[in-house]
């Protein structure tokens, strides 16, 4: 995953989170335990596959890699909480026109909620 989050530096980052993007049937059935890294800037959100599953899930395709500026971010917001786990719905817009959801699962999810709509409302 290249690093597009020099600017400002990173606020929040977990390594070992899970995803699943929400683009098609495809991707829903991908399996990402704990290859994903999110992280934080004060401009960015940057999500990737990382680690040797990430390696192992990449040719799957799973649009799992994103750099999304936080103007884009349309909605963030907790959905439930799985073996440990807040799930969180990111919803954001894409360069190429149309949104993208991504289900992100994370062990600190509220203090990543709360991180980012503090950063969105600036």
């Amino acid at each position: 995953m290249r690093s597009d989050l020099s600017e400002g530096g990173i606020l929040f980052q977990e390594r070992y989170a899970m995803a699943q993007s929400q683009k098609n049937v495809w991707t829903k059935m991908v399996s990402t335990w704990k290859c994903i890294v999110v992280s934080l800037s004060s401009t960015n959100l940057q999500i990737g596959l990382h680690g040797l599953f990430g390696l192992l899930v990449k040719p799957f395709g799973a649009d799992l890699e994103h750099t999304v500026p936080l103007t884009c971010v349309i909605s963030a917001e907790k959905k439930g909480r799985l073996i440990g786990y807040d799930e969180i719905s990111l919803v954001f817009s894409l360069p190429s026109g149309g949104r993208r959801e991504l289900l992100l699962y994370l062990k600190r999810g509220e203090e990543f909620l709360s991180l980012l709509n503090s950063l969105r409302t600036c």
